[in-house]
């Protein structure tokens, strides 16, 4: 045993040891261990005496254990040398070596494994669940505290729109909005904004604005009653709500859910509007909910068939309202098949010709 240390440091607990000053030196021999400086006073039984183990992080600790008259001691011993010293004297010594036993080893790769591929799972979850989680926090945000967010953010998004109080059309369209919302939980507002683009929006919380380059392209009130009522059912069937949770987070969606609202949600929603697209089955749901409306409401829903095949008959120029509202062949022909059949209505009684004209 030449080569082996006879002294070493560690650890040491026990009673009327200070943690702060647990740092212990030892030296051994065949009589025992000997502790030195703070703890020279300290009495260890022969080595026949003393219990081992091994412990700590994959058993890479050595534990020296004994009991006196005062009470329960132990000695805690990292580094291999000092392990060494004492191997060398403790009963029934294996061969001086750091190696974690098999089981250790078992029970370590398992944690490893689980720490890694534990988080993996929980994405899979998450991405696997993703509509149905959407869902469930879209559901459980008060009305309430949409409008309230939604109100900050159009009163954010606002400032970069040239809204027109005093157009001749606003009495109209708000009008055939109210037709449209009858009954709705939201305090809608119809705006009309100076804008060429061929295009309407609906915020979350019943904020609905329609471009004068949009009032310009329709041929009758009955086909801007079709687009207000598509945009109308964005907000009923909460489209855009599913969007910002979506977008936002799930520290903000809780925050939703707690009815919590701030400036920085309400500055994510506007910041996140202008890449928010609708799914094709939005725009479809927000279609044939739409017809349902203007049944509802008794407005000529053969409008939307009208205003959207048209605008959709010249691809190489295409409106932004069917680059945010994509028109295709099959939404069409499920409009169609909504539209109640050998049902006439009455015309909505507005000179939408000079009305059309005031807004180019």
């Amino acid at each position: 045993m030449k080569n082996v240390a006879s002294s070493g440091t560690g650890l040491l607990f026990g009673p009327g040891v200070d943690p702060a000053e647990n740092a212990a030196r030892f030296s051994v021999s065949a009589l025992g261990i000997q502790f030195q400086g703070l703890h020279a006073a300290l009495h260890v039984p022969a080595w026949s005496a003393v219990r081992w183990r091994r412990g700590g992080f994959n058993d890479t600790q050595l534990l020296v254990e004994w009991t006196t008259p005062a009470g329960e001691f132990s000695l805690s011993v990292g580094d291999v040398a000092s392990q060494g010293a004492l191997l060398a004297h403790l009963p029934s010594a294996p061969s001086i070596t750091t190696r974690p036993s098999q089981t250790t080893r078992a029970v370590s790769s398992t944690v490893i494994v689980v720490l890694v591929l534990l988080p993996i799972v929980v994405i899979g979850l998450l991405l696997w669940q993703a509509d149905r989680l959407i869902d469930w926090a879209v559901s459980n945000i008060p009305v309430e505290t949409e409008i309230r967010l939604g109100r900050e953010a159009f009163a954010q998004q606002r400032q970069g729109l040239a809204i027109l109080e005093d157009h001749p059309g606003l009495p109209m369209l708000r009008q055939i909005g109210a037709r449209l919302t009858q009954g709705s939980p939201y305090p809608y507002e119809f705006h009309i904004a100076r804008d060429e683009a061929i295009n309407a929006f609906a915020m979350p919380g019943g904020f609905v604005v329609v471009h004068t380059g949009l009032l310009a392209s329709a041929d009758t009130a009955e086909e801007l009653a079709a687009v207000v009522a598509h945009e109308v059912q964005h907000v009923e069937r909460r489209h855009g709500l599913r969007g910002l949770v979506h977008a936002a987070g799930w520290r903000a969606v809780l925050s939703l859910v707690l009815g919590n609202t701030g400036g920085s949600i309400a500055g994510s929603w506007v910041e996140n509007l202008g890449d928010l697209r609708f799914s094709r089955s939005q725009e479809t749901d927000a279609d044939l909910e739409g017809v349902k409306a203007l049944v509802r409401a008794d407005i000529d829903p053969q409008g939307m068939v009208a205003f959207f095949s048209r605008l959709a008959k010249d691809p190489s120029h295409l409106p932004a309202l069917l680059s945010s509202h994509p028109a295709s062949t099959e939404r069409m022909t499920a409009v169609r098949a909504a539209l109640p059949k050998d049902r006439a209505y009455p015309p909505l009684p507005y000179d939408y010709q000079r009305l059309r004209g005031a807004a180019k």
